[in-house]
């Protein structure tokens, strides 16, 4: 008879198996097939004798893995394409364009790409022809324009990294990138108004807002100049920003969101194709069918400070445990904690989510428990982890390799930490991104 995996097995096996369950070319191509000269896209099909040119343009991280499904489907009926992503995972794309931008900061790279997506809808706008968007997380980086010629790429970079760092979550800091940039709040789906447009999602953020999704290159901003304002004094920003950014801002230079034609809405369809809550199904029918597990699926714990989420988290775990004695119990969550960055070491937020949970198990009566966090993506923060997994025992075998939690904290450098004692969780780019996905487990 076989033996039962440990705590840690059966985390990474959670994880592991939770990626294989939501490939998103395996998605794609189940969600768009082609029959004869009927190209059908969720419930909508299109005759394709009547388009005479069909464009798809990828955006984000999951970009690659969306397009080879889409070139599956139509083979030679795609007339050109552009995909910009963080890497390449996976064979080539032939007939397609393939550029890498840059993540988490946008480089020059993100800012020819975007104007090449612009060379190419301005080509494609007709109503005979078709433009398929693939959105997915972290274009809000890898694609890029400014909004305005005076500003350039330091400054670009300069934004993003405050507001990485000013403690704003993700549809906040998407409000403000929107105002800066030619390419977001729809403003890239407006260089081909005619074509009929199919943008289809995969998420990286909250109640499926697709809007925020890469900024929202397809889907006009919701957010109001009051928002906008508001976040800017919130976390004074104006103060942060480079000199042009802030006097560009504080300007009535500064282009107003414009809202798209109503006439062209009928020929523009959205699709949201998966995010963190089918992830977080996934692994709660893995954890429950495959190990037997009594599981919690905290779906309240989305956001918010990563110490206080750590302790949250690690309360409400002691909680499902003292409900289910002698069961082993496992509580779910995904999102985002929130996590500025104060040093300039290695790290991410799963990494110092996990570092704090390693600080708090240490400091309680010892229990067979364990907290794995990590991202979707693969990639945490700016290391080269996807995330970490810690149990009571980590803080005792770190202090024995001469290693301090509190110091790798203060210079957010959790990824060393975690590297050294071997429980860094490193899967490389997944081609994915769904946000993160938070495994605890006790006896």
């Amino acid at each position: 008879m076989a033996s039962t995996p440990d705590l840690r097995t059966i985390a990474q096996q959670i994880f592991q198996r939770t990626l294989a369950a939501i490939d998103v070319e395996a998605l794609v191509r189940g969600y768009l097939q082609l029959a004869g000269d009927k190209l059908t896209v969720g419930d909508e099909a299109h005759d394709l004798p009547r388009l005479a040119r069909i464009f798809v343009i990828g955006i984000g991280k999951a970009s690659v893995a969306m397009a080879r499904a889409v070139k599956s489907a139509l083979g030679e009926r795609l007339t050109d394409g552009l995909i910009v992503t963080n890497a390449v995972t996976g064979e080539a794309l032939s007939r397609l364009r393939v550029l890498l931008g840059g993540h988490p900061l946008p480089n020059q790279a993100s800012i020819e790409a975007a104007e090449a997506a612009f060379n190419l809808l301005r080509t494609a706008d007709g109503e005979d022809t078709l433009v398929i968007f693939l959105i997915s997380g972290g274009g809000s980086a890898l694609f890029e324009k400014p909004i305005d010629d005076a500003l350039n790429l330091d400054d670009l970079q300069a934004v993003n990294r405050t507001l990485v760092g000013c403690g704003a979550v993700i549809s906040e800091m998407n409000v403000v990138r929107r105002r800066l940039s030619a390419v977001k709040g729809g403003r890239l789906a407006e260089a081909a108004p005619h074509a009929r447009q199919i943008s289809l999602y995969i998420s990286d953020v909250n109640s499926d807002d697709l809007a925020t999704i890469a900024s929202g290159p397809t889907l006009p901003d919701h957010a109001t100049q009051a928002d906008f304002e508001r976040i800017i004094e919130r976390y004074d920003l104006l103060r942060q920003f480079p000199p042009r950014v802030s006097t560009l801002i504080s300007s009535s230079a500064l282009p107003e969101m414009r809202q798209p034609d109503p006439r062209f809405a009928p020929r523009r369809s959205h699709h949201l194709l998966l995010d963190n809550a089918k992830a977080l199904a996934e692994a709660r029918r893995i954890a429950e069918q495959e190990y037997g597990l009594v599981v919690e699926v905290a779906d309240d714990l989305i956001e918010g400070e990563v110490e206080e989420m750590a302790r949250i988290h690690l309360a409400r775990l002691a909680e499902l445990r003292a409900k289910h004695a002698g069961r082993t119990v496992c509580l779910l969550s995904g999102g985002e904690v929130i996590c500025p960055v104060r040093g300039n070491g290695q790290g991410g937020r799963n990494q110092e989510f996990a570092l704090r949970a390693a600080i708090a198990l240490s400091q309680q009566p010892p229990s067979n428990a364990l907290v794995l966090s990590a991202g979707t993506d693969g990639i945490d923060g700016n290391s080269p982890a996807a995330g970490a997994i810690v149990d009571a025992a980590t803080v005792r075998r770190a202090i024995e390799l001469g290693l301090s939690p509190e110091d790798h904290l203060h210079r957010s450098d959790s990824f060393n930490f975690f590297n050294a004692l071997g429980d860094a969780i490193i899967t490389g780019p997944t081609g994915n991104n769904v946000r993160d996905l938070r495994v605890l487990l006790a006896q």
